[in-house]
């Protein structure tokens, strides 16, 4: 598995393995795949094995991965129209996050109309 990691991110580290994995797992990239274990991923990435247990303990939580007990983490197998819904309801929420962010610095709904306009060629 190749997961670069930015000491320099104001993301932690933790995330940067989590949003690294799921994007593979996404892209089909890892399907059906055991994961390294903790303290090999750990040492590859330079990085303490905390680190590597929390990622690997969000992404079990959010489904994307599991242990079998003496075996190790695997893939799960993926509901994609699921993660789908899932991905657009956290952009959803960003979006609104950001809308509200413009509207706070009073630039006006017109101006983030053209904005819009500007990103989605309309």
């Amino acid at each position: 598995m190749n997961i670069k990691i930015s000491l320099l991110s104001s993301v932690p580290i933790y995330l940067q393995i989590v949003e690294k994995i799921k994007k593979e797992i996404i892209n089909n990239k890892l399907t059906e795949y055991q994961l390294p274990s903790i303290r090999t991923l750990a040492k590859e990435l330079e990085v303490g094995i905390i680190t590597v247990k929390k990622a690997y303990e969000q992404l079990s939580a959010e489904n994307y991965i599991y242990s079998r007990s003496g075996k190790g983490y695997f893939v799960s197998k993926i509901d994609f129209e699921q993660v789908h819904e899932n991905t657009k309801k956290e952009l959803n929420s960003e979006l609104i996050n950001l809308l509200n962010e413009y509207l706070q610095r009073n630039i006006t709904k017109e101006e983030i109309k053209e904005i819009f306009n500007e990103v989605i060629g309309g």
